[in-house]
C-alpha cells in the first residue's frame, strides 16, 4: 500500500512538474555588431513587456521563462532592429538563420504562425510588383493596363484570403489561428471578421487574441448591414460643413476613397457612370476622402471628374470616421436606404447597380 501511495506522489510530482515547464529558447545569430537581444510582448498601447535580456556569447543566445498561454513574442535589439517574432508558448525553441529569413522551429503553435508567415512574405513580393506596375501604368496615362492591374490585385487578394482561411480551419483551435483571424480581420469588413470568428475553436475564442476579436465584433456591430449609420459631418473642398443624415436622397452611397488609392481611382469611371444613370432617379453618392493633403484631394477629385458631393477630415487614415465604420482598406462603400440603413457593402458593378435599382423602386 505504501508503495503505490509513493508512486502515486511521484506520478503527482511529475504532473505538477511538467504542467510547470516554461519556453525555452536557443539560437546562434553569428557574429552581429550587437550584442544584446531581448525578448519582448508588445501591448495594445504600442509599449512592450519585457520577459527576458540574452547577451550573445560566440554568437548564441538563450531565453527562459513561462507565459500563461500562448502569446506573440518579438526577439530584438534595443534599437529595434533585427526583429525575430514567434509565437510563443511553454516550449523548446531553436532559430537559425536560413537562405531568406532567420528561421524558429518549435512548437504546435509556432509551426502554425510558419505558415502564416510564408504566406505574408509570398504577399508581400506580390503585392510590391503589383504596386510598381500600378505606378507605371499610371505614369503612362494607360487606363486599360490600371484596370487590368485592379483587377489582378483582386482576384490576388481574393486567393491570399482563402488560403489564410485554410490555415485558420485546420488549426481552429490554436491560439496562432485567433492571431491570424485578428491580423487578417484588420483589413476586412465587420461581416467577414464574424465569419472568420465562427472558424475558431472555443480554446482560440477563449485566447488573448480571441477575446480581443470579440470586444472588437461587439463594437463593429453598430454598423452592420441592416442597422442605421452613425451619422458624421466632414467638409467639402469649399469648407462646406456635409452631414450624412442630411443628405436627402432615396439611395444613398458613400463610398471611402483617397488620391493615392490606385485601385480607389480606377474604380471611380464606374461609379460615375451609376451616378449619371441613378441621380436623377434619387441616388446620391458621398466621397468621404482618407487623404491628409487637401491640395492632392482637391486635385484627384478634379482629374477624375467626380461629379458628387466629396468630403473629408483630412485625418488621413486616422480618420475617427473610417474608425467607427471599420474601414479596413479602401475603396470601402455603404450602400444606405433613405432612412440611413445600411443596406450592403462593398458591392460592385451589376450587383451594385441592381441593389440600386431595387431601392429606387422601393417608393
Amino acid at each position: 500500500m505504501k508503495r503505490i501511495m509513493l508512486f502515486i506522489a511521484c506520478m503527482a510530482l511529475w504532473g505538477l512538474c511538467n504542467a510547470q515547464k516554461g519556453y525555452h529558447i536557443t539560437g546562434n545569430l553569428g557574429q552581429l555588431q550587437q550584442d544584446t537581444f531581448y525578448l519582448v510582448v508588445p501591448n495594445l498601447n504600442g509599449t512592450v513587456n519585457v520577459l527576458g535580456v540574452s547577451i550573445l556569447k560566440e554568437g548564441n543566445l538563450e531565453f527562459k521563462g513561462q507565459v500563461p498561454e500562448p502569446v506573440m513574442a518579438t526577439i530584438m535589439t534595443s534599437d529595434r532592429q533585427g526583429m525575430i517574432p514567434l509565437m510563443l508558448e511553454n516550449t523548446d525553441y531553436s532559430i537559425q538563420i536560413g537562405a531568406e529569413s532567420i528561421e524558429v522551429e518549435g512548437g504546435t503553435e509556432q509551426a502554425v504562425f510558419n505558415q502564416f508567415n510564408a504566406l505574408q512574405r509570398e504577399a508581400k513580393k506580390q503585392q510590391q510588383k503589383l504596386q510598381s506596375d500600378m505606378k507605371t501604368a499610371y505614369e503612362d496615362a494607360n487606363q486599360m493596363r490600371v484596370q487590368a492591374l485592379s483587377g489582378q490585385a483582386q482576384k490576388f487578394m481574393q486567393n491570399m484570403q482563402k488560403r489564410q482561411t485554410e490555415i485558420v480551419k485546420e488549426n481552429a483551435n490554436t491560439s496562432t489561428a485567433a492571431y491570424i483571424v485578428l491580423t487578417c480581420g484588420l483589413q476586412a469588413p465587420v461581416e467577414q471578421l464574424q465569419e472568420l470568428y465562427n472558424l475558431l475553436g472555443e480554446q482560440a475564442k477563449s485566447s488573448v487574441y480571441g477575446r480581443i476579436i470579440a470586444a472588437q465584433l461587439s463594437e463593429l456591430g453598430r454598423v452592420a448591414v441592416d442597422k442605421v449609420a452613425p451619422d458624421f459631418t466632414v467638409n467639402s473642398p469649399e469648407g462646406k460643413p456635409i452631414s450624412l443624415h442630411g443628405i436627402k436622397a432615396k439611395a444613398k452611397l458613400v463610398d471611402f476613397w483617397a488620391s493615392w488609392c490606385g485601385p480607389c481611382r480606377a474604380e471611380n469611371p464606374n461609379v460615375i457612370r451609376l451616378y449619371k444613370k441613378y441621380h436623377d432617379k434619387g441616388l446620391e453618392v458621398l466621397g468621404v476622402s482618407l487623404d491628409d493633403n487637401k491640395s492632392k484631394w482637391v486635385q484627384a477629385i478634379m482629374e477624375d471628374g467626380l461629379p458628387w458631393l466629396n468630403g473629408s477630415d483630412l485625418k488621413g487614415q486616422a480618420s475617427e470616421i473610417a474608425r467607427i465604420y471599420g474601414v479596413r482598406s479602401i475603396p470601402f462603400t455603404l450602400l444606405l436606404d433613405e432612412n440611413n440603413r445600411i443596406v450592403a457593402k462593398n458591392l460592385r458593378g451589376k450587383e451594385l447597380a441592381k441593389k440600386i435599382e431595387e431601392l429606387l423602386k422601393s417608393k
